[in-house]
C-alpha cells in the first residue's frame, strides 16, 4: 500500500482473495500470505485507466470469517482491505486497533477514530481524538480542539491543531453487501487556527445496537486526503 496506491482491486478477482478468508486455515498468517499474493496478482494485471471501488456481493461478504476492514481512498480511487493485526489499551479513551494491509501499511483507529497511519504518504504520527470519541460513544453534540502531527516526508514532522465541532444528524441506513444498519451519523467540521483557516470534514456512522463505528469517511493527511472506510467484519 504504497502510498495507498499500489494495491487496487478488481472486481474480477475479489472473489479469489476473499476465499483465503474462509479456507478451513485458522493461521491468520496463512491468511494475510494468500491475501497478499492475490494482491500482488491484481496489481500485476490491472489495466491501465482510474482503479475501481470494490462492491462486495453478499455470497462474497459471506466467505469473510477474519476482521476486515474496507478502504477505498477518495482520490486515488480502488479498494484494499486491511486485516486486524493487533489491539492494545493505552493511557488514551479505549482501545487502540492497529489494521493493516498485506504490504504492511497500517491505519490506527480508537473506538473507530483515525489518530494514526504508517506506510500511506506523509503519514499521521499521532493524532488526539478524545472529543471526537466522546461524542460518538455518547451520541451527543461536542465541540473542541483536535491535533495532529504529521511527517514531512523526512525525519521531521508538522502539528495541526483544528478547533471541531460534531454534531449527531440523527438515524442513517448503512448498506453493504446483503447488511443494512440502522446508525447514527456525525459530522465532525474542523477549522485550522492557523492563517487561513484551511479546514476538515470528516463523517462517521454508528451502529445503534453495538455503538460500533460501521462506516466512515476520514481524512488521512494532506498527502492523500480521505478514505472511505467501511467495517466488514470485527
Amino acid at each position: 500500500m504504497k502510498n495507498f496506491a499500489s494495491h487496487i482491486l478488481s472486481a474480477g478477482l475479489i472473489a479469489g482473495m476473499l476465499a483465503a478468508c474462509s479456507s478451513e486455515k485458522s493461521d491468520s498468517a496463512s491468511v494475510a500470505q494468500t491475501v497478499a499474493t492475490t494482491l500482488k496478482t491484481v496489481i500485476q494485471g490491472r489495466r491501465e485507466g482510474a482503479p475501481q471501488r470494490v462492491v462486495l456481493s453478499a455470497e462474497e461478504y459471506a466467505k469473510i470469517n477474519v476482521p476486515m476492514l474496507q478502504v477505498n481512498p477518495v482520490t486515488l480511487g480502488g479498494s484494499d482491505f486491511l486485516q486486524r493485526a493487533a489491539t492494545r489499551r493505552d493511557s488514551g479513551r479505549g482501545a487502540v486497533e492497529i489494521w493493516k494491509s498485506s504490504d504492511n501499511a497500517q491505519v490506527f483507529l480508537r473506538n473507530g477514530v483515525v489518530i494514526g497511519t504508517r506506510g500511506i504518504g506523509r503519514d499521521i504520527i499521532a493524532a488526539d481524538a478524545s472529543v471526537t470519541v466522546s461524542a460518538l460513544k455518547t451520541g451527543a453534540n461536542r465541540s473542541g480542539i483536535r491535533t495532529f502531527t504529521i511527517s514531512d516526508g523526512d525525519v521531521t514532522s508538522s502539528k495541526f491543531q483544528y478547533r471541531c465541532d460534531i454534531r449527531n444528524l440523527g438515524a442513517a441506513k448503512v448498506t453493504f453487501a446483503n447488511q443494512s444498519l440502522t446508525t447514527d451519523h456525525f459530522r465532525e467540521t474542523c477549522v485550522s487556527d492557523a492563517a487561513g483557516g484551511q479546514g476538515i470534514s470528516n463523517e462517521y456512522w454508528v451502529q445503534r445496537s453495538t455503538g460500533v463505528v460501521r462506516k466512515s469517511r476520514q481524512w488521512m493527511g494532506p498527502a492523500v486526503g480521505y478514505f472511505d472506510m467501511v467495517l466488514l467484519k470485527y
